[in-house]
């Protein structure tokens, strides 16, 4: 896949995002996101308000994501939600790192929109 077609993908994925949790949206976020392959890393960083998507430059944001390419391709898929991304948190799927108190806050603003939701 090339680039312009993973920053798309990333860009709705952050348009979903804040879609599905509104309250994250007025938030001044960065995210880097590794997207690994066999042998190979796409990194990209994505700063909220926005999402603006451009190939990270290396330097340290909030939130650090961690998904293989193809966990990441499975659950792009707009009809899932929110549900797909926590769920593959919970397998192990994707994994986050960062600033501890970032990390929780984005946390449980997304548990609470979950309970709000019923999902």
């Amino acid at each position: 896949m090339n680039t312009v077609d993973t920053k798309h993908q990333l860009e709705e994925a952050g348009q979903r995002f804040i879609a599905a949790v509104p309250a994250l949206a007025p938030l001044a976020l960065i995210v880097n996101v590794d997207l690994q392959a066999k042998g190979d890393h796409q990194q990209y960083r994505l700063k909220f308000p926005g999402p603006e998507v451009s190939k990270s430059d290396g330097s340290p944001a909030m939130i650090e994501l961690l998904v293989m390419r193809q966990d990441f391709n499975d659950i792009l898929d707009p009809r899932k939600g929110m549900n797909e991304w926590i769920e593959a948190y919970d397998q192990g799927k994707i994994k986050i790192s960062g600033e501890g108190g970032m990390v929780k806050l984005v946390g449980k603003v997304i548990e609470k929109q979950q309970r709000r939701h019923g999902g």
